[in-house]
C-alpha cells in the first residue's frame, strides 16, 4: 500500500468517525419520568404523546383539570370551583411558545388520537398560558368537554357548536384555543369578504367589537391580518 493511499484511507476513516460522533451528539433521547409513565398508564394514554411533547417543552404535566370559576386566597393558592376532569393533560407554557407548539404538534398528535390546544390564555399579563391535550381528535368534542358557551348572550354549548359547524363549512376552521367563555380558530379558507365574516362573528359574539376592535370594519382587518377567528363572551 503506497503512502498516498494510506493517507486517503486515514482521512476517510477520520471523516466517517467524525460524522458518527456528530450524529451521536445531535441525537437527544427523550425519556419519560416514572411519574409521567404512571400518569399515561392511569388514563390509558399512549406514552409517545408525552415523548413527543417533551421534545418541545420542559414544563411539567398534570392530569387534565379545568374550572372557569376559581377562588384566589391570600397565600396565593387557587381553588377551582366544580372542576372538570378528563382523560388528558394540562401544562403551563410561555405565551410566546404556545402557537409554536400548536404548529409543531397539533396535527401529529391528532394522527395519534389526541388534540392539543390552548386552554387558558393570560393575554400577556405576566402569567403563563395553560395548554391541554385531550384524548380525542374532534374539535367539537373539545368544545363540548370544556363546556364552551356564550351564556351571557343566550348561546348554549349545543347552540355554539351548531354555529361553529356552519362557519367551519364556509371557512375551514381549526380549533386552537377553548375554555368556558372563549374559543379561537385558525381560518383555513379565505372568505370572499372579510367584512361579511366579521359581521357573522359579531352577531355571535358582540363583545369582540363592543369591548374589542370598536367596529366591524376593524374586526375584519384583524381577521384578515391574523387569519384567526376569536370569540369571547364577557
Amino acid at each position: 500500500m503506497n503512502m498516498h493511499f494510506k493517507s486517503l484511507s486515514f482521512a476517510c476513516s477520520l471523516f466517517l468517525y467524525s460524522c458518527g460522533q456528530q450524529t451521536t451528539k445531535n441525537v437527544e433521547v427523550t425519556k419519560l419520568t416514572t411519574r409521567e409513565k404512571q400518569l399515561c398508564d392511569s388514563m390509558n394514554i399512549d406514552q409517545s404523546v408525552l415523548t413527543a411533547l417533551k421534545k418541545h417543552t420542559h414544563e411539567n404535566v398534570e392530569p387534565f383539570h379545568y374550572s372557569l370559576s376559581k377562588m384566589y386566597k391570600a397565600d396565593h393558592t387557587v381553588t377551582e370551583i366544580d372542576p372538570i376532569y378528563l382523560p388528558g393533560f394540562v401544562f403551563k407554557e410561555e405565551q410566546s411558545n404556545t402557537r409554536t407548539l400548536i404548529g409543531a404538534l397539533q396535527e401529529k398528535l391528532k394522527a395519534q388520537g389526541y388534540y392539543l390546544f390552548i386552554l387558558e390564555q393570560n393575554f400577556g399579563l405576566g402569567g403563563k398560558d395553560v395548554m391541554a391535550i385531550l384524548k380525542t381528535t374532534d374539535q367539537y368534542e373539545v368544545l363540548r368537554s370544556v363546556k364552551t358557551d356564550g351564556t351571557n348572550y343566550g348561546i348554549s354549548n349545543d347552540s355554539l357548536i351548531s354555529i361553529i359547524k356552519i362557519l367551519d363549512r364556509k371557512y375551514s376552521l381549526s380549533l386552537v384555543s377553548a375554555s368556558g367563555d372563549l374559543c379561537e380558530f385558525n381560518i383555513g379558507k379565505e372568505p370572499d369578504s372579510w367584512v361579511e365574516l366579521a359581521k357573522e362573528a359579531y352577531a355571535v359574539c358582540p363583545d369582540i367589537v363592543d369591548q374589542g376592535t370598536g367596529s366591524v370594519e376593524a374586526l375584519a382587518g384583524e381577521l384578515k391580518k391574523y387569519r384567526r377567528l376569536y370569540l369571547w363572551w364577557d
